[in-house]
């Protein structure tokens, strides 16, 4: 579970604490490419920056919103909002929560969506997005072969600014970006030289056997479930990255 929402779920009373729990995990279970925040001071989880759905706590219980619930032609989603898609139930106590009924909300929910996201840029209209499976793998194999081509030349001082405006030291990255490649300074800096591409840059590195325990949501992926190779090796590095820039500690980091 999300760390901010973690903590939200905590200041909680006991009781209502376990139904936000119980929400949340299923949510995690389900949504497994979502990313998820407090967003508006509630709990809030996104699929590729579309808000999906989120909890907040009202005078009639805890309302559970589903931005695009309108579409799902499910009775108990019954309090529908006024100018926009979306559809909410309310509960009380963890016994009204149904796993079954909430699980088959949560998969309407990554298969149905309204385009929020862009809803500004619109003017207030939404509309509706393609979330067939078929544009899905498209969008993959073209961000896998985006991502293939580009220079970690490009990258890298991305990477350095990022941590460094967090107060972590360029040095850091280094011991991870080592930790990850087997690259030293001297052979880092030479590839960088050479503006080799992901795809080679990884082909020439000796991956850690324990690249493996690097988990967790990185630009709306799980970086467990990637399919392709070389991308999930790249989110590998942007995982430790970001980890890195969020003060995590480095022995945490190395996964010792």
């Amino acid at each position: 579970m999300n760390l901010e929402i973690q903590k939200y779920n905590d200041k909680q009373p006991a009781i209502e604490k376990q139904l936000c729990d119980l929400i949340a995990n299923t949510i995690d279970s389900v949504l497994t490419k979502s990313e998820s925040k407090i967003w508006h001071s509630h709990p809030v989880w996104f699929l590729d920056g579309n808000p999906i759905v989120g909890y907040s706590k009202q005078k009639s219980g805890w309302r559970l919103m589903f931005w695009s619930g309108a579409s799902f032609a499910e009775e108990q989603l019954n309090v529908l909002g006024k100018k926009f898609k979306d559809a909410s139930i309310f509960f009380s106590s963890i016994d009204q929560v149904s796993l079954k009924d909430l699980k088959r909300w949560l998969k309407k929910s990554a298969k149905i969506q309204w385009d929020y996201k862009n809803i500004v840029r619109r003017k207030g209209r939404l509309e509706p997005i393609d979330c067939s499976e078929s544009k899905s793998m498209k969008k993959s194999a073209s961000t896998d072969e985006r991502i293939a081509k580009m220079t970690f030349a490009s990258v890298y001082p991305h990477y350095v600014t990022k941590v460094e405006k967090k107060g972590r030291r360029k040095e850091e990255l280094h011991q991870i970006i080592h930790w990850l490649t087997g690259f030293t300074d001297k052979m880092l800096q030479k590839l960088i030289l050479e503006e080799v591409t992901f795809e080679e840059f990884f082909k020439k590195s000796k991956i850690n056997p324990n690249a493996h325990l690097i988990t967790g949501t990185i630009c709306g992926y799980r970086v467990e479930e990637i399919e392709n190779k070389l991308t999930q090796q790249v989110r590998y590095l942007d995982k430790l990255v970001d980890e890195l820039a969020k003060g995590k500690k480095m022995e945490k980091i190395l996964r010792e």
